[in-house]
């Protein structure tokens, strides 16, 4: 038996919009200080490989991709498991499911890396986590940006392939999590590709100009407005994510897309994050 006991930032994709075979870049923030405590514990299993999830209810997709990654490591191991994974986050009733996957994954590389007695570089549990996660079907560029954010503790501008850049604007900004929502008809892969082309480059300038406002020292409000309609506007367009009430937007998640507000909407649980 070996097992891993930690508290960990809550990360969260802020800004950006996930497009298929496009890489585009994100903001991933992180909280102020650690929400999210976590316990894993993996031991051998008999024949058949099991993932126990203890904490909020996050769904089936969630519940899912655990158990995915969790057959995937056992394949390559070639030795079933039973993992067990126990967490919470302080202040939210409903964490976004992909921040809590990238948590959940980490904490099985380093649990295992330290039960065999192998050190791993971050870049090594990340390269792990990653090719798992590749492997397992449930690859996305946004998954691997949220745990570098948790490994450096620090809000990021992440593009995949590229290295990742701090944020470092010096400032906090409270956030409201509010939950998830179902996408509609996915029409990302069957739109003209001169169209997603134009959109991916419109998607990308408009988060490196949501950066430089913050660089900038520019009041939030301010910024998360234009972004938040665009980012708004492409889920719709390419998920068929309906729009949430002004001053809140969509964030991905798996398969499904999280509702962020700024604070003064009341419709969710309060959270610091670092710009």
């Amino acid at each position: 038996m070996n097992e891993i006991d930690g508290k960990l930032p809550l990360p969260l994709v802020f800004a950006g919009t996930p497009i298929p075979d496009k890489y585009n870049p994100y903001i991933i923030l992180v909280t102020n200080k650690p929400l999210v405590n976590i316990i894993v514990d993996i031991d051998e299993a008999e024949s058949v490989s099991k993932a126990i999830i203890k904490g909020p209810n996050l769904g089936w997709r969630f519940d899912l991709a655990i158990k995915a990654f969790v057959d995937t490591l056992a394949s390559r191991l070639e030795q079933p498991l039973v993992v067990t994974i126990q967490y919470d986050v302080e202040g939210v009733d409903y964490p976004p499911a992909a921040s809590i996957y990238a948590v959940s994954t980490l904490a099985i590389v380093k649990t295992l890396s330290d039960y065999v007695g192998y050190s791993m570089t971050d870049e090594e549990i990340l390269q792990a986590a990653s090719s798992l996660d590749e492997e397992a079907g449930v690859w996305f560029d946004y998954i691997d940006g949220l745990r570098y954010a948790i490994l450096k503790n620090n809000s990021i501008i992440y593009r995949h392939g590229e290295k990742a850049l701090d944020l470092n604007v010096g400032a906090t900004v409270v956030l409201e999590l509010v939950g998830e929502e179902d996408i509609g008809e996915d029409l990302s892969k069957s739109i003209n590709a001169d169209v997603i082309n134009v959109v991916t480059r419109l998607a990308g300038i408009a988060v490196i100009g949501a950066v430089q406002q913050l660089k900038n020292g520019d009041p939030f409000n301010e910024v998360f407005k234009p972004i938040s309609r665009l980012d708004n506007a492409l889920y719709y367009m390419l998920y068929g994510a309906n729009p949430p009430p002004e001053g809140c937007k969509w964030t991905p998640s798996l398969q499904r897309v999280y509702g962020v507000c700024v604070h003064e909407k009341d419709l969710g649980n309060k959270v610091e994050f670092t710009l």
